[in-house]
């Protein structure tokens, strides 16, 4: 039975009608995209916008995963390469300065945050199963799957920004 108004989904959603619950409550669209050797993908609804690389202004005294700011649509961006950052995250100490950056997925939210990607992948669908979106996680890792033979690891963008900042003190503005 289809609803005849919007009034009528409303109500019929409250009461969690089987034939009105939309296929977007069970599954979630993932973006995938390679930094340095490894595959990630972050929530659709967490990215602003992807454009071509464009080299960061750099930070004094940045951490090594930082590669400065950038602007991008009207607002400075700081810029994280996820290779070094997932690297340092698993106490990793490899380096990727021949890491050809070629373009910066700018993601939604307070901490302006951008990341600096190698190759953009498609956009796929998960199940919720994959990962448990009520369960709070402080690592940089929310789930990891398997696409195909291809390993994925689902960011946990609020994660991002402690990770990078990890072991230094973060500057707060003083009135």
């Amino acid at each position: 039975m289809l609803p005849r108004s919007i009034f009528d989904l409303m109500i019929n959603e409250t009461n969690e009608d089987p034939e009105l619950v939309s296929n977007t409550e069970t599954t979630r669209k993932l973006r995938l995209f390679t930094a340095g050797p490894r595959h990630f993908g972050v929530f659709e609804d967490e990215v602003a916008t992807i454009v071509d690389w464009r080299e960061p202004a750099p930070l004094p005294h940045a951490p090594e995963s930082v590669l400065g700011v950038v602007g991008i649509q009207g607002q400075m961006l700081t810029v994280l390469d996820l290779a070094r950052l997932s690297d340092q995250d698993a106490g990793n100490e490899t380096l990727h300065d021949n890491n050809p950056h070629r373009q910066i997925l700018a993601l939604r939210g307070d901490e302006q945050l951008a990341l600096a990607i190698d190759l953009l992948g498609e956009t796929i669908e998960i199940p919720n199963q994959t990962f448990d979106p009520k369960r709070e996680r402080n690592g940089l890792v929310l789930a990891v799957f398997k696409n195909g033979e291809t390993q994925i690891s689902i960011l946990n963008v609020k994660q991002l920004f402690p990770s990078a900042i990890q072991g230094r003190e973060r500057r707060r503005r003083r009135f």
